[in-house]
């Protein structure tokens, strides 16, 4: 595959991975992920999809520059985010976490928040290959 071949399906993985993922609140979001954890953690992986899909072109094709690792890194710190947002508000349910942050997961998410994904990464690969 060459170079635009990759990006676009690097753009691709991402709009599928916003359609995984997508809710208006951050809380309709965590909600989905968390169907998916509590039926097995690696399908809440799985629906990472962009972040499997970095991995695999960083080892696939021995890329293992800065843009990369700042993208695998990004998308670490997502994936462990969202995690402990799961665990304490679905999981343990800890109601002083809950009181403080939910003004924040339950506000409505601006349409173009879930769009830096697509827009973000597939430069970055980009950036990467070239």
């Amino acid at each position: 595959m060459n170079i635009q071949q990759i990006v676009i399906v690097t753009i691709l993985i991402e709009i599928i991975e916003i359609m995984l993922q997508y809710n208006s609140t951050l809380k309709g979001s965590l909600y989905k992920l968390y169907g998916y954890y509590d039926k097995s953690p690696f399908l809440f992986f799985a629906s990472n999809l962009g972040y499997i899909w970095l991995l695999f072109i960083s080892i696939n094709y021995g890329v293992f520059d800065l843009a990369i690792i700042f993208a695998v890194i990004l998308k670490s710190i997502d994936i462990f985010t969202k995690m402990e947002l799961i665990k304490r508000v679905f999981i343990k349910k800890d109601i002083n976490y809950l009181n403080e942050i939910s003004p924040i997961i339950e506000a409505k998410a601006p349409y173009w928040m879930w769009l830096i994904g697509p827009i973000t990464y597939p430069y970055i690969v980009y950036v990467a290959l070239s």
